[in-house]
């Protein structure tokens, strides 16, 4: 198995997308395969800066009406891996939302996290983070085993973002399940 389906939990601030968004999306384009950004929310014009920095699909789970979006987006995010769209690896921004979807999605999937990284490699069918300890006087390097999706999250600036993959994004509906009341 490679990595040729990778997904980058994507944030916008209304038309704009987050620069952890597209530090992630410029990494996960250069590492292979296809990179597809999931938001939560209305992605709205950020379609166009999310597909520059390499993501080929947009999946936007709509208007989540003010709500936290940890268990609205795990929702939204298992029911399209449960439909057949199975990522191999999923990169969050290591900030509030990243970790509450990322925790969440983690118990619905029952996959293991690492969390704090500051960059990734991937060799063939093997995913490895690199996180530093000891106030950074220390690399660990962690490769996951099991099965996919890999779920890791990213300090802030561990990447550059680079523009210009230039392609239109594909825009999909990942709607959020009814979660009940």
């Amino acid at each position: 198995m490679a990595v040729n389906n990778i997904w980058v939990f994507s944030q916008a601030n209304g038309d704009e997308a987050t620069t952890a968004s597209l530090e992630l999306l410029t990494k996960a384009s250069s590492l292979g395969g296809t990179v597809t950004a999931f938001v939560a929310g209305v992605a709205g014009g950020a379609v166009a800066a999310l597909a520059d920095h390499g993501a080929a699909k947009v999946y936007e789970t709509g208007d989540l009406a003010g709500a936290l979006p940890g268990a609205a987006v795990s929702a939204a995010m298992q029911a399209v891996i449960d439909g057949g769209d199975v990522p191999d690896l999923i990169m969050f921004p290591q900030n509030y939302e990243g970790r509450d979807v990322l925790s969440r999605l983690s118990v619905k999937l029952d996959r293991t996290v690492l969390t704090n990284s500051t960059d990734i490699t991937v060799d063939g069918d093997s995913v490895t983070v690199q996180t530093p300890i000891f106030g950074g006087s220390k690399l660990v390097n962690s490769t996951f085993t099991g099965e996919p999706p890999f779920l890791a999250a990213f300090r802030p600036k561990s990447f550059e973002a680079a523009g210009g993959a230039g392609a239109a994004g594909e825009l999909a509906s990942a709607p959020v399940p009814d979660l009940g009341s």
